[in-house]
């Protein structure tokens, strides 16, 4: 072997000694591809933030008592008599509930089933302190903060002493203790009074109104209009969006969950004012003035208060309810019974 092929042989072996060029792999240019098609990170709404001490988003906001949500100012539920809450509720544990020192609660799911499947993404928690009246919304960023969450709602709702929803005792309540017990949480509800709005006021006015859902009933009794209002629908869909980096409609969940909570405060308010039928200032109870007669004489029927209950079956007659259906008659004749019987 030649001298000059000696030394483009060694040349080569000293190349061969030598570090490779960082060139990328095959998988790394993929992952690369990946990451660059991969979805960023979604902006979250304005005034978002970690709670000090805690991994929980939540968003804050505060309200001043004379607020007007529709045609009711936040402050005409304080100080409210709960006797009327009670009767109409057809609770009596609820005759010690202060809407001053209640929970309001509205949440939103991923969908109507509960068990794993379902994500309780948004919970709003509504309450009167410091003079004014706070909304606090927890969110879930990310589905492996789920605990975090919970564990801060149920923490929240067992330093209450009552809860306000509406319809909350048949979805928000078990949609929050099913996820609770997948993970080791104590359900916070058991023994705490809990007013669900749409019973009572089902039983007030559900004859009269086109429908129980609470947009329908917040509008008729609280002269609520929602403006550019997200349906609750399509909040799911909104919160799917936003994991796959897509917050457009994330908003209007936000505001949607915000309104429901403040909707729970007036409408107790209606409810606490329903045997008086005016409002703190004096002016005239909202709603129909016949069904809501027929529903505080069935409420007083029940609660055996026979001589009470024929005098509002009377006006309901009077403010041209026309007859009574056959369930309400029988009612007003066993309190005229009663009544007749009595010494």
């Amino acid at each position: 072997m030649s001298g000059h092929e000696v030394r483009g042989k060694l040349a080569r072996l000293l190349r061969a000694a030598e570090p490779a060029e960082s060139k990328p792999s095959v998988a790394e240019r993929l992952g690369a591809r990946a990451a660059r098609t991969k979805p960023c990170a979604p902006a979250l709404p304005s005034g978002i933030a970690r709670e000090p001490g805690s991994e929980v988003l939540a968003r804050r906001a505060v309200f001043e008592v004379s607020h007007a949500h529709g045609d009711w100012r936040l402050g005409e539920a304080p100080g409210s008599d709960p006797r009327d809450i009670a009767l109409l509720a057809c609770d009596p544990a609820l005759l010690e509930v202060d809407l001053a020192r209640a929970l309001y609660l509205d949440t939103e799911t991923s969908g109507l089933s509960g068990g794993a499947g379902t994500w309780v993404f948004l919970v709003g928690l509504g309450s009167f302190r410091g003079g004014g009246f706070e909304v606090w919304q927890g969110f879930l960023a990310e589905p492996a903060e789920e605990r975090e969450l919970l564990a801060e709602a149920a923490e929240r709702i067992r330093s209450a002493s009552a809860i306000v929803s509406f319809f909350g005792k048949a979805f928000d309540r078990h949609r929050l203790e099913d996820k609770m017990r997948i993970h080791g949480i104590a359900p916070p509800f058991a023994g705490r009074p809990h007013l669900d709005l749409y019973h009572p006021l089902r039983r007030l006015y559900g004859s009269a109104l086109p429908d129980g859902r609470l947009k329908t009933v917040e509008r008729a009794l609280c002269g609520v209009e929602r403006e550019d209002d997200l349906p609750g629908s399509r909040a799911p869909a909104a919160w799917f969006d936003f994991l796959h980096g897509r917050s457009g409609e994330l908003e209007g969940v936000f505001r949607h969950n915000r309104d429901d909570v403040l909707s729970l405060v007036t409408l107790a308010a209606h409810l606490a004012r329903s045997r008086a039928e005016t409002r703190a200032d004096g002016s005239p109870l909202p709603g129909p003035p016949a069904s809501r007669a027929r529903g505080i004489a069935k409420a007083l029927a029940v609660a055996r208060e026979h001589e009470a209950a024929l005098s509002w079956f009377a006006r309901a007659v009077e403010r041209g309810g026309g007859p009574l259906p056959a369930v309400e008659e029988r009612l007003r004749l066993r309190a005229l019974r009663r009544v007749s019987r009595a010494p």
